[in-house]
């Protein structure tokens, strides 16, 4: 996973050999390496960083949840359970202090960790939210909806469910696609979202309460990540655009030519539906 801080200038990477490296974004200089104190971390899924770069929060295959400050000090580690497979930290300017996580179920000697949606408070560390009972099938990324009351959930059967921030009650299905939903992404005030899946497709939504589906974009290639153009709502030239990435599946690699896997990312705009260019 690749996460830029929200001033553009850092970028986060994470991987499953359990690294999780700050570079910058310039030059792609590795600046350091996050490492928890004692063990070597195992596979980091998801990485996350605080809007003003000053927290940094890792969730890893073995459960564990693990912030640090910018400069690679441990501040907290938290016995989450479960196998960790995504976090976010709320998008409340200046007041980012809860992250939002789902992990997979995961059984030892000890217990049985169930499919799970959390919310923890960051400082001091506490958990103010667990959803299992009502979650139907194990989500593979869960954000923050419009101003931190909601909590969007994907699905590999292709559902988009939205959750009460506060009290867990799901408030929403939206059936979005026919294949596993691979991705969702906002506009900077988190109304409107992007879903994209192995359906060759990605679809525009709004997040009011009515959650309509604005626009629909059939791509040739299953899809594993869409991005709404961050000048989407800039006062002065705004950018309609959405990139999209994916490409057939690595099973596949091999028996086929490198041009036939459209690894390419695919930049779209957003009113007329067309292709507007690649990159290779």
């Amino acid at each position: 996973m690749v996460k830029f801080s929200y001033d553009g200038d850092f970028f986060l990477t994470c991987a499953k050999d359990g690294d999780t490296c700050l570079m910058r974004s310039d030059n792609c200089e590795r600046v350091g390496t996050y490492h928890p104190v004692g063990d070597k971390a195992g596979a980091v899924f998801a990485v996350d960083i605080t809007m003003d770069s000053k927290y940094v929060v890792t969730a890893t295959a073995d459960g564990k949840l693990i912030f640090y400050t910018l400069e690679g000090e441990q501040v907290h580690s938290l016995n989450h359970g479960g196998i960790l497979k995504y976090v976010e930290f709320n998008q409340k300017p200046g007041e980012q202090n809860m992250v939002v996580t789902c992990n997979d179920k995961f059984k030892s000697s000890a217990e049985l960790v169930p499919n799970r949606i959390m919310v923890w408070q960051f400082q001091p560390p506490k958990k103010l939210l667990s959803i299992d009972g009502d979650l139907p099938m194990k989500a593979t990324k869960v954000k923050w909806g419009p101003f931190d009351e909601t909590l969007v959930s994907i699905f590999e059967e292709g559902y988009i469910i939205i959750w009460d921030a506060a009290k867990g009650a799901k408030i929403h299905q939206i059936d979005a696609h026919k294949g596993p939903v691979t991705g969702i992404s906002f506009t900077e005030d988190r109304m409107l979202m992007l879903s994209c899946s192995k359906d060759q497709s990605a679809k525009l939504w709004t997040m009011d309460e009515e959650y309509e589906l604005v626009k629909a974009f059939e791509t040739d290639r299953p899809l594993n990540d869409a991005a709404i153009s961050p000048l989407y709502n800039a006062e002065k030239d705004p950018k309609y655009h959405i990139l999209m990435g994916g490409g057939q599946d690595a099973k596949d690699v091999t028996t086929t030519a490198g041009s036939s896997g459209k690894f390419e990312a695919i930049l779209w705009n957003m009113v007329f539906g067309e292709e507007i260019g690649s990159v290779k």
